[in-house]
């Protein structure tokens, strides 16, 4: 498929998705409950196990990233932004399922991203369909519920409650996540802090990862460091969000992305605020 500008490495391996692994030139991971393989071509990305328009919706191939960038410019007017978005060129944002997004990012609360894919995987392991590769499709809310007991023994610390009571709520049909995606930015952000084990970051990946909030900046330790470094953004969760969604414009979100990837263990020398 063809897919331009696109960087397959810069967009799985960004932390926005954690069920991805690179073998040699291909990566494998499991999309829709079935092993996917994907790979980089010299005017896009090459899928085997997933149809073109699925890989179109996924990939976000309606994003035209040179006017996204054009217009997180045109808000910030910064060249230290410049020189981001540059070296980030091609980075996708996913367009991740609802359920499996925040049932994922329950389990993604004060831990590093290796953790966060273990739990995944010990999950899928107890609950998810079997598939070829060897591998388990990520597990459906009532899987969870019938069997409490099981998510106990993957290790998922003061997480399990919170990640077992959203299950049970989904699964009972008590929460509309694509309602919620529909719901205005603010008002999304604020029915998923509602929910259990979803906080203020959570809420904030969801709505960018999966509901289309393009709008949405999560705040981790990282991007915070980063917007005090850079253009001297400082406070309270709420605070830094405000603001850098104010800087950036609409699409903060990709913004975001570009400056945690770029900023992805290393210290960059570009000068401070």
């Amino acid at each position: 498929m063809r897919l331009e500008p696109f960087d397959l490495d810069k967009t799985l391996s960004c932390g926005q998705v954690f069920r991805w692994r690179k073998r040699g030139e291909w990566w494998e991971g499991i999309v829709d409950g079935k092993d996917v393989r994907v790979r980089q071509t010299a005017h896009g990305v090459k899928a085997d196990g997933m149809s073109d328009d699925r890989l179109r919706r996924y990939f976000r191939a309606d994003d035209d990233l040179d006017c996204i960038c054009q217009d997180i410019m045109v808000n910030c007017g910064d060249e230290r932004m410049s020189l981001i978005l540059s070296d980030q060129r091609g980075l996708r944002l996913v367009r991740q399922d609802p359920w499996e997004c925040c049932a994922s990012y329950i389990l993604a609360t004060y831990v590093h991203i290796p953790r966060i894919e273990q739990m995944i995987d010990r999950v899928c392991t107890a609950y998810g369909d079997p598939l070829p590769s060897g591998r388990y499709a990520f597990p459906r809310p009532e899987q969870i519920a019938a069997n409490p007991d099981a998510a106990r023994s993957c290790g998922l610390g003061f997480r399990c409650d919170r990640f077992l009571a959203f299950s049970k709520m989904v699964d009972r049909g008590e929460v509309d996540l694509n309602g919620i995606g529909e719901l205005p930015y603010e008002e999304c952000v604020k029915e998923l802090r509602s929910l259990p084990g979803i906080g203020e970051k959570v809420a904030d990946c969801v709505a960018l990862f999966s509901m289309d909030h393009l709008e949405a900046f999560p705040v981790d330790v990282r991007i915070k460091k980063s917007m005090e470094h850079f253009w001297g953004i400082t406070g309270s969760y709420k605070r830094v969000n405000r603001d850098s969604r104010m800087l950036f414009g609409p699409y903060a979100g990709y913004a975001q992305e570009c400056i945690y990837l770029f900023m992805q263990g290393k210290t960059r020398n570009i000068r401070p605020c």
